[in-house]
């Protein structure tokens, strides 16, 4: 831009961002004319983008991306060959032996839907509004409020934590409408361990697959309207849902999939399910999901690292576990929290 108004260097963000598209490929002119249309001069233009394009910290990053690259490769490639007849689905069972479990999907990472499995729990035949409240409705409980006023409620939990009488959310739960603005979810679960203790009678603790010493622990209770959303994430262990009342629906996606999630911020995608913006997130299209509903007594497997958007059909309430017999602690070598 001409005169006094040509900005006369870049300030970081400025060489982030080209750093950014340097490593990613795009053409110097395309990138120096960009700099100018932003109010840079042609010279400094040029003298940054030359500047970037050979310094050996450049070089580096390039090498790391090489590597990158090749793991993106080989993950798509295990992609395509599963999903080459486009058959691939979840696994359905009734039942199943412990070692068939642990053998067939625990180690091999593979979701399993066991259909009825929990007919055995009276939780899932007597869990009504009124036995409820009669037994946990003079508890004051912790929910996740006021979501629907802030797009981004999931990376920002401390925001909406509200209290409110277990008697009354269990009335707004059941009333005849859908909404988002009030769920009982894991993040919670530290407040409400009463709740659990109290209904404990009406259901076991599975052990044929769980730990019952760290039940609880490692049991959560997840109750909300219809209409209720957790958006697009993986978790860093493998979980067990065990739907008591009403049904869910959760789009799956495997995780051979990284490569194209738009994972920007710990384990969260930029990508909506709800409304999905190809457009913006290209890559996004080349993702298989899957789409499964949950039903009162059936038990889902959800194992570490498969991304997941789950919906409310119904009022829900669902019981998630992660005390397994078997190691579950991946989190402990997570080392990217807060720097992705």
């Amino acid at each position: 831009m001409p005169g006094n108004t040509e900005r006369q260097f870049l300030d970081a963000s400025w060489k982030r961002w080209l750093a950014e598209n340097v490593l990613k490929g795009n053409a110097p002119e395309d990138l120096i004319n960009i700099l100018i249309q932003n109010g840079f001069s042609e010279n400094l233009a040029r003298l940054e983008v030359g500047t970037a394009c050979e310094h050996p910290y450049l070089d580096a990053a390039r090498s790391v991306a090489r590597q990158l690259a090749k793991r993106d490769w080989l993950l798509n490639t295990i992609r395509e060959l599963r999903d080459a007849d486009g058959s691939f689905t979840i696994a359905e069972r009734t039942e199943i032996t412990t070692a068939e479990f642990k053998a067939q999907f625990y180690e091999a990472n593979r979701p399993l839907i066991l259909r009825g499995y929990l007919a055995r729990w009276p939780a899932v035949h007597t869990w009504t509004p009124e036995l409820l409240k009669e037994r946990c409705g003079d508890l004051l409980v912790e929910l996740q409020a006021r979501r629907s006023s802030n797009p981004d409620f999931e990376l920002h939990p401390q925001l909406h934590r509200e209290s409110h009488s277990f008697a009354e959310f269990v009335d707004y739960c059941f009333a005849d409408s859908v909404s988002n603005d009030r769920y009982m979810t894991a993040r919670n679960g530290a407040s409400n361990q009463d709740v659990l203790r109290r209904l404990q009678s009406d259901f076991d603790a599975i052990p044929e697959f769980l730990d019952a010493s760290r039940a609880s622990r490692e049991n959560f209770l997840w109750f909300g309207p219809k209409g209720t959303i957790t958006p697009l994430h993986h978790d860093l262990t493998n979980n067990m849902m065990a739907q008591v009342v009403g049904e869910k629906k959760i789009r799956l996606v495997s995780p051979d999939s990284l490569p194209f999630m738009y994972n920007h911020l710990h384990v969260y995608s930029e990508v909506s399910l709800a409304s999905i913006d190809v457009q913006r997130f290209p890559l996004f299209g080349r993702v298989h999901i899957i789409d499964i509903v949950i039903r009162p007594g059936d038990l889902f497997f959800l194992p570490v690292g498969w991304w997941h958007h789950v919906e409310s059909l119904s009022t829900s309430i669902t019981i998630t576990c992660t005390n397994f017999l078997w190691p579950n602690d991946f989190s402990q070598s997570y080392t990217t929290y807060g720097q992705i």
